[in-house]
């Protein structure tokens, strides 16, 4: 069941259609020189019991990294950020395959170069209940 979790988030990130290129988790992705991209990947947490019998809980960050040409401003980066925080609202569900999830939290690091890029990364923190 938790492979639901991360297709529901990055069916959901592909579905906001923000503009821009998706490098995906052990894919093979060559970024285009001077256009920016998103790299995307889902970072789970352990499972526990939520109650005696039926229900496990799950928690964890779907992590964004965005990329913009370094020497681009860091203006177009934030309001593509904010851009993405607005569309995975906190309090939101989202739903894949009968499994729901809830956004419960953003994060987004101070933008910093790193080999030839102005990268930002964001986090989505999530929960998640799992039947047994």
């Amino acid at each position: 069941m938790t492979i639901k979790i991360d297709q529901a988030l990055i069916q959901h990130f592909i579905s906001g259609s923000f503009g821009l290129p998706i490098a995906h988790e052990n894919l093979p992705y060559a970024p285009i020189s001077g256009t920016p991209y998103a790299e995307i990947l889902v970072i789970q947490n352990d499972i526990t019991a939520a109650d005696l019998s039926h229900t496990n809980e799950t928690d964890g960050i779907f992590r964004v990294i965005l990329r913009y040409p370094v020497d681009s401003g860091s203006i177009a980066v934030k309001q593509k950020a904010d851009a993405i925080f607005s569309y995975f609202k906190i309090g939101s569900e989202i739903s894949y395959s009968g499994q729901e999830i809830v956004i419960t939290r953003h994060a987004r690091a101070n933008g910093y170069s790193e080999q030839g890029w102005y990268k930002i990364v964001m986090t989505i923190g999530y929960r998640a209940f799992l039947a047994r």
